[in-house]
Parts: structure tokens; sequence; C-alpha cells
């Protein structure tokens, strides 16, 4: 068995023959679905040939026939085709599942092989015979009797099938059920009532809509996927940084400590500058505050002299000190230095 015999294998039907008490049935494939199988008995058969008619329209001509054959409103129709030709098997009392095309069925004619010489022949079915003449390879006619009939039965339809030659009862002979019937049938993608079409086209929207949903719920389970593991590499990379950071933080901050002390040697030192103001300060007067601010010096002395043009007179040939105001301040003098370098500092003394 090929490949393609394989795969064709799985859309088998299963089929069951039915009105029976133990009706037979032939396994099909998990996506072949079910189909009945009506006994001959129960059908009756016509034939007509289209073969003038274009291929296209075949089909629509052959139901225009069909609907004419039909004996009754609760008949259904079989139509298979070999060729241009149309086989008509009529379901005389089908169910309405049958005839609204919502269940699969075919006659038990079409399940029978084809003969390999053109002519008469009588068929064993699941219940009675059938007698049917072939003539280039298309069945011309078709009879079904409940048991072997009598020579004049069969003559009888020999002449209905044009046969003026008389030609002897064959035996009834049985055979299996092909996989595929013999005749082609045709039929359209969709099905064929407004009702199974509309559950169709719900069952379709409902899948699609699913299959939307479906794609949606995935795309978000994705990226919350994707953002929890982000997160986890986030704070992972976090705790890995932290001591660095850190060190960065320490680092920045001993350099600022190092800038400030490094700006706290520029210019003259408050010792120095402290020792030039007591130097030129007259004999006995004693420092009592010392504040140094930006290019600013502000001290508080005492001494017997009282006279501010003394202290501004000291300093005048003091390098840096020269520009000096003195201030009585509560029977002490406060001296105000300006233009001192350096930044500043404050200290009692």
């Amino acid at each position: 068995m090929n490949l393609q015999k394989k795969l064709a294998a799985y859309f088998l039907p299963t089929r069951r023959l039915i009105g029976t008490e133990a009706g037979q049935v032939q396994q099909g494939g998990v996506l072949g679905g079910r189909q009945w199988v009506v006994p001959r008995m129960h059908c009756q058969y016509r034939q007509l040939d289209l073969g003038a008619i274009p291929a296209r329209q075949r089909e629509a001509a052959a139901r225009l026939a069909a609907a004419r054959y039909l004996p009754a409103p609760e008949a259904a129709c079989h139509i298979a085709w070999r060729q241009g030709v149309a086989h008509f098997w009529i379901w005389t009392e089908a169910p309405a599942e049958a005839r609204a095309g919502e269940q699969q069925w075919l006659p038990e004619s079409l399940l029978v092989p084809l003969p390999e010489t053109d002519g008469p022949r009588l068929l064993r079915l699941a219940e009675g015979v059938e007698g049917q003449v072939w003539s280039n390879r298309q069945l011309i006619t078709s009879q079904w009797w409940p048991q072997l009939p009598g020579d004049e039965p069969w003559l009888r339809f020999l002449r209905s099938a044009g046969m003026e030659q008389p030609l002897p009862l064959p035996p009834a002979q049985a055979h299996p059920w092909l996989d595929q019937p013999w005749g082609e049938r045709r039929r359209s993608w969709l099905p064929g009532t407004p009702a199974a079409r509309e559950r169709l086209a719900w069952v379709g929207g409902c899948a699609l809509l699913a299959f939307a949903l479906g794609w949606q719920l995935t795309a978000w389970a994705r990226w919350n996927l994707a953002s929890s593991r982000l997160v986890v590499r986030l704070e992972a990379t976090r705790a890995e940084a932290a001591p660095i950071l850190a060190a960065r933080e320490r680092a920045e901050q001993m350099q600022a400590e190092a800038l400030h002390l490094l700006e706290l040697q520029q210019g003259r030192s408050d010792y120095r500058l402290m020792a030039q103001v007591a130097q030129a300060l007259p004999e006995g007067t004693l420092i009592h505050t010392w504040r140094r601010e930006p290019n600013k010096i502000t001290t508080v002395v005492s001494a017997s002299q009282t006279d501010p043009r003394k202290y501004v007179a000291a300093f005048a040939g003091v390098p840096g000190l020269a520009e000096v105001t003195a201030t009585p301040v509560g029977g002490r003098m406060q001296l105000v230095f300006a233009g001192v370098a350096g930044d500043g500092q404050e200290g009692d003394g």
C-alpha cells in the first residue's frame, strides 16, 4: 500500500447496512465519518444519459430529473455518475436526515464490483437478488427480486433492457463490498441544506473566534513569561551591581572629602594670619574672637587703646591686611579685614 492509499484509508467512511437485524459493517478510517448502506429492496433504479449536456450543467439537469422520479415527498435520491450517464437510486421511505442531506447514504448496488464483461448478471445481496444488464461498461437496467426469479420474469427483465435473445438465468453471485463505489458522487463542499450551512457557519465562526482568542492568550502568556524573566534578570543584575554601586558611592564621598581638604589648604592659613594680626596690634592687645569668611576676617580684640584710627594705622603697611575697618563694640574693638584670599572657618581664641 503506497502513501496515497494509506492517506485515503483515513477518510474512508464506516459503512453500515441498515434495515436488517444484523447489519453488515465495513470499518473505515478515523476521519471518514459514517455512511448508511441502503439495501436494494428499498430502492428504485433509474438511468439517464446526459452526455449531450455541457459538463458544468449536468448536475443541475440530473437534480431536475430526480425531482420527477421521486414517488413521494418522503423519498430521497442518490445520484452516481459514470462518464456522462447519471444513475438514480431512489430510497422510497428515507428518514428526514437522509432527505435533508445530513446523513450520508448510498445504495447497496454501488458497492458491488463491476462485471468483467457486458451483459446480464444476477447478484445475491443482503436480502434478495438483483438482476443487472450492462452495456459499454454502463448499467442499463436493474431489477430486484426477493428470491431467485423464474424463467418468465427473467425474460421480461431482459426484454425491458432491449435484449430480444433469450438467455438462461445465470447463477446468483455474492461479492464483498468495494472500498469505493463504482459510480462517482458529485457534491458540493458545503452541506446541501440551509440548516446544515447555518450550523457550519456557526461552527466555523466559533472556531475562528476560539483561534483568535487562543492566539491572544498565547501571546499574552508569552509576554507575561518574558516580563517575569526580565524582572528576574533585572533583580539579579541589581544584586550583582549593588556592591559596585556602593563602592562607587564611597569613592565619590572620599573624593569630595579630599577636595574639601585640598581647598582648606589653599591661601594663607589662619595661624599665619592670626600671627600677622597679633604682631601688628599694640602691645598687650588680646584677641577674643576670630572668624574667617571668604575674602574677609572678623576679629574682636581688647586693649587700652580705644581710638579706631590707631588700629587702622597699625595695619596700613601689612600686606593682605591693609583693608581694615575698626569699630568699637561694647568696650572692645571689632576689626574687619577685607580682601583676604582663601576660604574661611570660625574659631575662638
